[in-house]
């Protein structure tokens, strides 16, 4: 805070008078106005902040960057598990299955049938969690670079 200097006006007494009489005696009441204060921010002038796309936080290598680059990458992670899960129970299941005595008797023509099941049927099986897991590994990267194009977000008061 800075005294507004006026030149019509005279300091009051309580202003002039020294810090060592005013501790020990009461307040003098003043007949004069009191003294006008300018209060103003030091934040008043400075420059607005600018807004950073995602591509450009990226490539800075900022703490929002890292972030972006981390959700991508958890998004492939989630899928790559959720795919080798689901194959390893699937085919893992079948030589248990097949184990069993009532399914050691089971035949397609003269060939038992886990000989067909693991030696043809599986590949088509494997074939389409691979295709699956493309299929999403793609949609992650579309949906990252979709971000990646986009314009910064609006400000909140935008909106």
């Amino acid at each position: 805070m800075t005294p507004d200097p006026s030149p019509d006006r005279a300091p009051s007494p309580a202003s002039t008078a020294s810090p060592a009489s005013t501790a020990n005696s009461a307040p003098i009441p003043s007949t004069a106005p009191h003294q006008r204060v300018r209060v103003t921010s030091p934040l008043a002038h400075a420059a607005a902040p600018q807004r950073r796309s995602a591509r450009q936080e990226i490539a800075e290598q900022s703490t929002v960057g890292a972030v972006y680059v981390r959700s991508l990458v958890r998004a492939q992670r989630r899928a790559a598990l959720a795919v080798t899960i689901v194959a390893a129970v699937s085919i893992g299941v079948m030589p248990l299955l097949f184990w069993t005595d009532p399914a050691r008797s089971w035949r397609i023509g003269e060939v038992p049938a886990a000989w067909v099941v693991l030696g043809v049927l599986v590949y088509p099986w494997v074939w389409w969690l691979g295709r699956a897991y493309v299929w999403r590994a793609e949609h992650n990267e579309t949906t990252f670079l979709a971000l990646m194009e986009s314009p910064t977000d609006p400000a909140p008061d935008d909106r």
